[in-house]
């Protein structure tokens, strides 16, 4: 689907493990709700969901080596996009769905905080989609700042969008982490 105003809204990681799960973070009902207010104030801004989605052996699990709790283990609940984004979203085109939805880390050997490198069922990239849409100008929310957050923006501003930060609709593994990282970004991207 094409939109005309050259916006998106990116979803990154609004997974049960992190909201209320194995890696609950803090802040993450109000992000998730916030998010969906968001969706549903701006229904002409194309949404995608970006998602970690891993194998049971994946190398960021303590486990296999890693530091992160096991989380986001591909066919769990815990990889599930929340519910209230298929329940409370009100317009049917951005809820997620097998064409905006992206997963991240599905290569057992790879840690992949970014976004931006999302595939989609057909093994697009999320930059590649944003591309294709021309779109210049996206939004963010979602889970951690410190992380996959700070990692996606990050990448989203080098690769030349527009990056806007929804401050309110984001969860942090710990409110100095997420403090510290604001600052850091608020001097390249727009925190709103």
């Amino acid at each position: 689907m094409k939109h005309s105003n050259h916006k998106a809204h990116i979803v990154v990681d609004m997974l049960y493990d992190f909201i209320d799960g194995s890696m609950a973070c803090h802040n993450a009902s109000e992000a998730l709700k916030h998010s969906i207010e968001f969706i549903n104030n701006n229904p002409e801004i194309i949404v995608f969901y970006v998602t970690d989605s891993h194998p049971a052996d994946h190398c960021s699990f303590i486990e296999n080596g890693g530091e992160w709790p096991s989380h986001c283990v591909k066919e769990t609940k815990g990889e599930k996009i929340h519910d209230n984004y298929f329940s409370m979203v009100v317009r049917n085109h951005n809820r997620p769905s097998t064409e905006n939805t992206l997963r991240k880390g599905e290569n057992k050997e790879t840690e992949q905080y970014s976004g931006i490198e999302g595939k989609n069922q057909d093994g697009k990239s999320l930059e590649t989609i944003l591309r294709e849409q021309n779109i210049s100008e996206v939004f963010v929310s979602g889970v951690a700042t410190e992380y996959c957050i700070r990692e996606t923006v990050t990448d989203l501003h080098k690769s030349g969008f527009k990056v806007n930060l929804l401050e309110k609709a984001l969860a942090y593994v710990h409110p100095d982490g997420h403090k510290k990282t604001i600052e850091e970004l608020n001097k390249f991207i727009n925190i709103i």
